[in-house]
């Protein structure tokens, strides 16, 4: 009974932690944003909503034809926002005319997630929506009297999809220069335009006003970037970069241990192996080849160039020919390089847009190649550190290479400036365990591979 009581508790402890860790997730975000929530179809979702709620659809209901922003930056740290919202329904205007409070709280909603605060609202001509909003939040000044306007930044969960209006323009106070906008962006001294705004930018882009323009303005521009990114690039190097290393350094360095610094290499041995590697290589490519068939991306195209190069590398083991350390490593390069020719062989025969899309460069297509590609060749180079190990010139430096090409690799690949959450040393945890699994099931078997060929052929 008293089992049956702990079995009961073990369970629902354990159910109770996935409904933790998978709705804590889905409740931490909102969802994507435009850079101005209050223009164009926001102001229309929030009117139309207002009227479902009160029963005032016809009355509310409206489109917007036209949308424009203009923010002004000001030297006390505060931004203004000024929103153009021609409408489309004259029953609207009118209602709106006649019923300040009611055009008041729409305004108000439509504020959304912003760092953007109510301020005024008005009806101006026949058909335009004037609405005014105040952030303290979005300006700060920076050394050298700059001024950094954060407005474009995803912060924490914020994510940003769209411009929102149609047309944007950001002034800064007279005489400053504008030193850093959005790449999109028209500058034209203190102010900018923009008409078109992709978001998914991460912490950035950034806006500053500097006092003065050329070499000295882009240096103050830099030193404001800089002081905000600090603590930003500070946690993510040491969870996005250096936990994921230091990781896999002791993983390798628990493993050479309980395996032994030294190990007697066996032609026989090692062609045994080579044989078992060979043969998880032909199934693994054959996967591969399934899933590029059926329009797979990047794991699929991992999987066709690691199975294709693992095959080939093995094979490589039965070669008449001395290893040497320079050898094993060109062997792992002519492996890999074995490897993505099949991939692309593989896909010109069944899968011709994967082909298309990548001689177009496309974005997504470019990305899962790479990932692809670079990860089955980190994967693959631990055949050269089981080699390299147990030889005490190069122990060390075996030990440590993986890490740091990790560590590299991560660095560059991984946006280091994001404003992460806190939920990030989770997803950190994740990774590292997902890197830890890959060379466990993926990297050792290369790494027994290089470890257990013989020094001199018999």
């Amino acid at each position: 009974m008293i089992w049956n009581m702990e079995r009961f508790r073990l369970r629902t402890i354990s159910l109770l932690a996935l409904v933790f860790l998978v709705a804590i997730p889905a409740m931490a975000g909102h969802p994507p944003q435009s850079v101005c929530e209050p223009c164009g179809e926001g102001f229309g979702e929030s009117a139309t909503w207002y009227g479902e709620r009160n029963k005032l659809e016809n009355e509310t209901a409206t489109g917007v034809e036209h949308s424009t922003v203009t923010v002004r930056v000001y030297e006390n740290e505060t931004a203004i926002w000024t929103v153009r919202n021609r409408l489309t329904s004259e029953r609207t205007v009118r209602y709106f005319r006649n019923n300040h409070d009611a055009f008041t709280e729409i305004a108000e909603s439509a504020e959304g997630y912003s760092d953007i605060h109510f301020l005024s609202a008005k009806i101006v001509g026949s058909d335009t929506a004037v609405l005014r909003y105040r952030s303290d939040e979005q300006v700060t000044e920076t050394r050298g009297d700059t001024l950094r306007f954060d407005g474009f930044r995803e912060i924490g969960t914020k994510r940003i999809s769209d411009l929102g209006a149609d047309e944007m323009t950001v002034i800064g106070p007279s005489g400053t220069h504008i030193t850093r906008a959005p790449s999109e962006a028209t500058v034209r001294g203190n102010e900018l335009e923009l008409t078109t705004y992709d978001g998914d930018r991460g912490n950035g882009p950034f806006v500053t006003f500097t006092q003065s323009g050329g070499v000295v303005g882009e240096f103050w521009s830099f030193v404001s970037v800089s002081e905000t990114l600090a603590d930003d690039v500070i946690r993510n190097l040491l969870l996005n970069v250096l936990l994921p290393a230091i990781s896999l350094l002791a993983f390798l360095v628990g493993f050479v241990w309980f395996s032994g610094k030294t190990v007697k290499r066996d032609e026989r041995t090692a062609k045994w192996l080579a044989g078992i590697v060979t043969a998880l290589g032909v199934l693994t490519l054959c996967f591969g080849f399934l899933g590029i068939a059926d329009g797979g991306g990047g794991f699929a195209a991992g999987t066709v160039i690691g199975g294709s190069a693992y095959t080939v590398l093995a094979l490589l083991t039965f070669a008449d020919v001395r290893p040497t350390l320079p050898r094993i490593a060109g062997g792992v390069l002519l492996a890999w390089g074995a490897g993505v020719v099949i991939l692309f062989a593989s896909a010109i025969a069944v899968n011709s847009f994967l082909v298309s899309r990548l001689l177009a460069l496309n974005y997504y297509a470019v990305n899962n190649f790479m990932f692809a590609a670079f990860s089955s060749l980190f994967l693959l180079s631990m055949a050269v550190v089981g080699y390299a190990v147990s030889d005490p010139r190069y122990r060390r430096i075996a030990i440590a290479l993986p890490p740091t090409m990790l560590a590299v690799s991560l660095a560059v690949a991984r946006p280091i400036t994001y404003v992460g959450t806190s939920l990030d040393i989770f997803y950190s945890l994740v990774f590292v365990g997902v890197i830890l699994v890959a060379v466990t099931f993926i990297g050792i078997p290369a790494f027994l591979l290089g470890r257990m060929v013989p020094v001199e052929k018999s």
